[in-house]
């Protein structure tokens, strides 16, 4: 197998994870683990491996796409599978906001204001508020210059 294959890891369980990376290392890959079948799902959305190692059919039903874990597709709003799809390609770009933009075809600007039209959903993607100035203390304020005519 050629060096620097990009290869994606995932099982259910910690103890397989770590046997199958054990038994990759000898491949000579880039190799990158999941630990939640959801960022499993997202990376594999992303598109950024060559080569993707499943421990086991349980693992690969949860992340099909025909399994709807949260409610039927047909009757589930466009705009909140949108809003799945963006933040599982958040998640599979580590939360690189200009690489998730790229994917989904976007501008950055455009995914800044989605991010913040979702609200508390996505908070974990969106950048920290900038801290507040500090405003003079009374004596700070006494020691500044007035103009006195």
């Amino acid at each position: 197998m050629p060096i620097g294959k990009r290869l994606l890891v995932f099982a259910t369980e910690d103890s397989h994870t770590n046997t199958m990376v054990a038994a990759t290392a000898d491949w000579g890959c880039i190799v990158t683990t999941c630990v939640s079948s959801d960022e499993f799902r997202a990376r594999i959305e992303g598109g950024g491996f060559d080569l993707v190692l499943v421990k086991g059919s349980p693992a690969l039903k949860a992340v099909s796409p025909a399994r709807d874990l949260e409610g039927d597709l047909l009757t589930t709003p466009l705009a909140e599978i949108e809003k799945r799809h963006i933040l599982r390609i958040l998640a599979s770009t580590s939360g690189n906001k200009t690489r998730a933009a790229r994917v989904l075809g976007i501008d950055t600007k455009t995914l800044y204001n989605k991010l913040k039209s979702y609200g508390p959903s996505a908070a974990a993607f969106r950048r920290p508020p900038k801290p507040a100035t500090a405003s003079l203390s009374t004596s700070e304020q006494n020691l500044k210059p007035t103009s006195e005519a």
